[in-house]
Order: C-alpha cells, then sequence, then structure tokens
C-alpha cells in the first residue's frame, strides 16, 4: 500500500516538471518573438523628432557645420591677388596707388591685386573684388548698346535724333551724340532726383550753344543716347545692360548706383586734402548721371567687357571699327578715346578715379580703379608708364 502510494505521488512530480517545462518554454518562445516583432517596427517606421535630433546631435563633432561649410564657400569665390611682374607692383605700391589694378598681356594675367584701403575708417583693404563707380567710362557701355542696336536695324548713325525725339534740336545726328559733336548746350545738374524723360527735356529745351560738328564735350550727349537705348529696345537701360552686355561678357560684380552701398565689396571714395588728410566728398542724386555715370563694377568686371568687347561678343568687327574711329581732332570715338597705339576712356566720380585702356592690338588691358579721386595727378601718365614697364619686362 505504502509503494503504490509513493509511485502515485512520484508520478504527480512528474507531470508537474513536465507542465512547468512547457510553460517555460512557451515563455521564452513568446519574448523572442516579440522581440524580433520590435525590432522589425523598428526599421520600417521614420524616425521621430527626438531621435532624429539625438542622431543629429550625436554627429555634430563628425560633421563640419552649417556656418563653416558657408564660410569656406565663401572663401573660395573670393579672387585670388596675381602678381607676375615685380615691378608692376613696386611701381604702382611707390605710387602709393590706392585701388585694384588689372593688367593682361597676351591673355594672361600679369597683375590682379588690390592697395590701399577700401575703408579707411574700418582699415578694410581693397583686393581684387573691390568695387567702383567708374564715372565716364560708362558711356563705353551706352556707345554699345547703341551700335548694338544699329546692328539690329533700329537706327542708324547718320539719323537725326529729331527722328525719334520730336522735340529735339535739329540737325543732330546720332553720331554726333556719340561723338560729342552736338554742339548742346546739355543740362545743368543739381543735386535733386530725376527721371530720364525729365533729363531729356531740360536737354531739349536748353537747346544748342553751337552748330553741329565741333568737340564739345558733354555728358548729357549720352543721356539721351542712354534715353534712346530704353524707347528703341522697349527696355529700362538698367535690364538692356544685364541682357545684352553684362551677361554675354560674363560680368558679375557691377550694377546700379541704387545698390552699391548694399555690396558687401563697395568702396568709399576719398578726396585728399592739402593737409593729407582725406575726406569722403559729398556726392550728387545720381539718376543726375543716367547712362553717363551711375554704373559701379569690379576692375575685373571692366577686363571682362573690354575682353568681350575685343572678341566680337558684343559687337561686329564693323561696329568695332565704328566705335573706335576718331570723331574729331580731340581723338575721341565712341565711349574711348583713340590714341596712338590704345583705346582709352577714363572715369572721374566724387571719390574715384579710374581709367581703362586696351592696346590696339587687342593682347594688352590695362585697368586702374582708384577711390582716391586726386592723389594721382595724371592717370594717363600712369597708363603710359605701365605699358613702358610691360615692354621691358615682358
Amino acid at each position: 500500500m505504502f509503494t503504490l502510494e509513493q509511485n502515485r505521488k512520484n508520478q504527480r512530480r512528474q507531470e508537474k516538471k513536465k507542465r512547468r517545462r512547457k510553460i517555460l518554454v512557451f515563455i521564452l518562445s513568446l519574448v523572442v518573438f516579440l522581440a524580433g516583432l520590435f525590432l522589425v517596427v523598428r526599421l520600417l517606421t521614420p524616425k521621430n523628432t527626438d531621435t532624429a535630433a539625438q542622431e543629429a546631435k550625436s554627429n555634430q563633432k563628425a560633421q563640419p557645420s552649417v556656418s563653416r561649410k558657408k564660410e569656406k564657400k565663401k572663401a573660395a569665390t573670393e579672387t585670388k591677388e596675381i602678381v607676375q611682374n615685380e615691378a608692376l607692383d613696386q611701381y604702382l605700391t611707390e605710387l602709393h596707388f590706392s585701388g585694384t589694378a588689372v593688367v593682361v598681356r597676351d591673355g594672361k594675367m600679369v597683375l590682379n591685386k588690390g592697395y590701399g584701403y577700401r575703408n579707411r575708417e574700418k582699415q578694410e583693404k581693397n583686393t581684387p573684388d573691390t568695387e567702383f563707380y567708374i564715372g565716364s567710362s560708362q558711356k563705353a557701355l551706352t556707345a554699345t548698346a547703341i551700335l548694338q542696336l544699329v546692328e539690329e536695324g533700329k537706327l542708324s548713325l547718320t539719323d537725326p535724333v529729331s527722328r525719334y525725339l520730336t522735340g529735339f534740336p535739329s540737325g543732330i545726328t546720332i553720331k554726333n551724340l556719340l561723338n560729342h559733336t552736338s554742339g548742346l548746350k546739355g543740362h545743368l545738374e543739381t543735386n535733386s532726383k530725376i527721371t530720364p524723360r525729365e533729363l531729356v527735356q531740360d536737354i531739349e529745351e536748353r537747346g544748342i550753344k553751337q552748330a553741329p560738328g565741333k568737340w564739345d564735350y558733354r555728358d548729357s550727349n549720352y543721356t539721351v543716347l542712354a534715353y534712346l537705348v530704353e524707347k528703341l529696345s522697349g527696355e529700362k537701360l538698367e535690364d538692356y545692360y544685364k541682357k545684352h552686355i553684362f551677361k554675354p561678357a560674363k560680368m558679375t560684380q557691377v550694377g546700379f548706383y541704387e545698390d552699391f552701398a548694399k555690396q558687401k565689396n563697395a568702396s568709399t571714395g576719398y578726396y585728399l586734402k592739402q593737409d593729407g588728410s582725406y575726406s569722403i566728398p559729398s556726392m550728387p542724386d545720381l539718376s543726375q548721371l543716367f547712362g553717363v555715370g551711375n554704373v559701379y563694377m569690379s576692375a575685373g568686371d571692366m577686363y571682362r567687357f573690354d575682353q568681350a568687347l575685343m572678341s566680337g561678343k558684343l559687337l561686329s568687327p564693323e561696329s568695332l571699327a565704328e566705335m573706335f574711329t576718331k570723331g574729331s581732332s580731340s581723338g575721341y570715338g565712341m565711349g574711348f578715346y583713340v590714341d596712338p597705339g590704345s583705346y582709352n576712356n577714363h572715369g572721374v566720380l566724387n571719390g574715384w578715379n579710374v581709367s581703362n585702356s586696351i592696346s590696339k592690338s587687342g593682347k594688352t588691358f590695362v585697368i586702374l580703379f582708384s577711390n582716391i579721386q586726386n592723389n594721382i595727378s595724371s592717370f594717363g601718365k600712369v597708363n603710359n608708364e605701365v605699358y613702358k614697364i610691360l615692354n621691358r619686362t615682358n
């Protein structure tokens, strides 16, 4: 009896152990299944904001910040200085030239360097990217625009201006305006804002002081031409320049006076006083200089304009020949003076003084942009000296 009872107890004990094992196996299987399901769901579910933020934070050390990337990009876009002619560099340094010089010969950049300060108060230096007002050198842009319109058949150089402006004095041709031989009295500049139409109306009302044909340099000649560009093209002068000159010439640091102060590389113009100190001259309202002195650019962009002009990107050979033909004994053609060995234009604005020269062979370009109006007595002499140094050393 005892033995039988003992056997039953052992049998019940074994059955309980088997049940426990089954339950344990089931629980372990369930845990494994749930863990696998969790991993699958996590892989298929987009990361939430907190997770993305944590991972971004953990990766900050491995990746440069956005601001650092921008700084590197900014540094990469700055134009590097080039000095391939030490004699030229020394000459401009000893001359106390303040501005940017670009000299190119036979397609090679000989010099592209800033001298002095673009802002003396902040001790910010001139660089190849500094922007300057170009004054009357803008007339070369306006002359180019007119000659482009001639090529399109929208006017002729021999056309009387009165054909397009009915109130204009008779007997004056488009070519007279381009050559400064119109005989106009011209607009008297004020310091108030004015529209292009108001400028032309004033020029018409003031009339002529002499018969057309004699040299008499007047900004008003090119103001009228700039107005005709707008009238005949149907575009504002700024838009015409951008589309037909700046873009094909690949000029990027160039614009009109309204935007000049916003440019990070804009220069400040200075006047050297007799006591050796510098003053900042007051500026007229540059709407008064429509088409003749309200554009800024870098020296590099002036080179790009010159190069595009000489290579036929802007004008045909026939139009270029017209531009570089003397219109009077003064030697002025259309936007350029025609000198024995080069084509030159010059621009002065309150605080700025620029010189732009192209050799007649088209192989040499000398661009000198200064933000001190009067510390160099003659940029013509400086330009000639640069050519002499090049001929000796290159």
